[in-house]
């Protein structure tokens, strides 16, 4: 656990010890965590962090401590998932085994990987609904991290993809109150924001809410362009050309952003995105 980032992040906001603490927990239990690494629960570990506008990724970084072999194993299952990859990111989490004995930061990872790959592979829905719960219920009570944001957007699409628009659209809505307070500090935490934008901005162009699916898009190119990211720029502008699509837009504009799906799908070797690129065109 790399406390350094913690302490040097609460010296550059300029909060004292105290000023952190208030509401959260005594200055007596920061202090203690600051020099000691002590780590406090984790409702309030995530409520500091917060503040902070730290992710547990920042303090746990997946190349650092326990076995650095299942940090690769779970990587490469993360990488897979952006390619839209499923089996092969399912096949990944069963050389994991089960991660009961690992860290909180690497069940909560490991949950959000198999019950994405769950539902976006057409996998059983409860099966995924028991992954999203042991994030929800078990690992991230008080719902802090973005990895309950993560849970509720893969619960909105396990519904959504088994026909449920009434409960997806619950868990989507729940969403969409969080998607413009998201924290990029880390490549991780750019991705999985991305992600949640994505399948949101998905969902409400398939209820035909196309101003407000068209928003969010907009707001994942920024995000795209102001960390120079590129992986997923392919859904999003194949997103943005389909609303064009259903909404009779500019033929030349929805070919331009067909074009750039491609290109970027090609670049981030994402075939099934090329797939759906042929289905559109």
């Amino acid at each position: 656990m790399n406390v350094e980032i913690f302490i040097e992040t609460r010296k550059q906001m300029h909060l004292s010890q105290d000023q952190l603490a208030q509401g959260i927990c005594t200055q007596a239990t920061l202090s203690k965590f600051e020099r000691k690494g002590k780590v406090p629960s984790l409702k309030i570990l995530l409520q500091l962090c917060d503040r902070l506008e730290l992710t547990l990724d920042d303090l746990f970084p997946v190349n650092q401590g326990g076995d650095s072999k299942r940090a690769a194993i779970l990587e490469a299952a993360e990488t897979h998932l952006q390619r839209e990859m499923y089996p092969a990111v399912r096949a990944d989490l069963v050389q994991l085994g089960d991660p009961h004995e690992d860290s909180t930061t690497f069940q909560l990872r490991y949950y959000f990987l198999r019950g994405y790959a769950t539902a976006l592979g057409h996998g059983s829905i409860s099966d995924a609904l028991f992954d999203f719960s042991q994030i929800l219920n078990r690992l991230d009570e008080s719902h802090h991290s973005m990895y309950a944001l993560l849970a509720y957007t893969g619960t909105g699409i396990a519904y959504n993809l088994a026909g449920d628009a009434t409960r997806a659209e619950f868990y989507f809505n729940k969403v969409f109150d969080e998607i413009y307070k998201l924290s990029f500090k880390t490549h991780h935490s750019i991705w999985r924001a991305l992600n949640i934008v994505n399948y949101t901005a998905e969902f409400y162009s398939q209820q035909h809410d196309y101003e407000t699916s068209d928003d969010l898009l907009a707001y994942g190119v920024k995000i795209c362009a102001q960390y120079h990211v590129t992986f997923y720029l392919a859904r999003i502008t194949l997103r943005r050309a389909l609303n064009q699509q259903q909404e009779h837009g500019d033929p030349a504009a929805i070919q331009q952003d067909l074009d750039d799906a491609a290109a970027f799908a090609r670049l981030n070797n994402n075939q099934h995105v090329l797939a759906l690129i042929e289905q559109a065109q």
